[in-house]
């Protein structure tokens, strides 16, 4: 990994550790624990593995979710994914949309979810004959959040992504290969809600 990916891991890992404020040590009310209506923010690691593909990229990105209600939240999230095959480099933003259901009920810090929606992946492709689409695909999973305080929250989710492949050609491949989309997505993250 390089130094910005490496900075990248410990700013989120320092934010996730560090109390929100002093009094985080007291007793909260109830109605701290568990997601509530309102905004949160965070940046977050990701790993991303192509079917078939004999290793994962490590990347990383931000997320925003508007919480509508305690039960169900909405999930903007974009991430920066450059990845290696042979005869051809590729970078991928994927700017993803969810929909998230939290399974517990109220009052639980730990707060499963499962998830489903879409995405557009911003793809450029590096090869003698550079090219440039964007691709949609759907994707489905689930994830955990912990609720530290009022403010910050961590956690980590799976989804599994359904992306359009990319067709390249190149000396190699006069005709033309393809390279999968499909593949799963693990992400780890840290948000402060507003």
């Amino acid at each position: 990994m390089t130094f910005y990916k490496h900075l990248t891991a410990a700013v989120i890992l320092a934010a996730g550790l560090l109390p929100a404020c002093p009094a985080s040590a007291q007793a909260e009310p109830e109605e701290s624990r568990g997601p509530r209506p309102g905004l949160s923010i965070g940046g977050r690691a990701v790993y991303y593995r192509s079917k078939g593909a004999d290793s994962g990229e490590f990347s990383e990105g931000m997320q925003v979710r508007y919480h509508l209600t305690r039960r169900w939240a909405l999930e903007a999230s974009a991430d920066l994914r450059q990845e290696s095959f042979p005869g051809a480099r590729v970078d991928v933003i994927p700017v993803q949309l969810s929909v998230l259901a939290y399974l517990m009920p109220h009052g639980y810090r730990f707060a499963p979810y499962i998830l489903a929606g879409g995405g557009w992946y911003y793809t450029h492709v590096y090869a003698p004959a550079d090219r440039t689409d964007i691709r949609f695909g759907p994707h489905a999973g689930g994830g955990v959040e912990y609720f530290l305080n009022t403010a910050w929250s961590f956690g980590g989710s799976y989804r599994y992504l359904w992306t359009e492949d990319i067709h390249s050609r190149d000396l190699a491949h006069p005709l033309g290969k393809n390279i999968t989309g499909k593949g799963y997505m693990l992400t780890a993250a840290v948000n402060y809600s507003f």
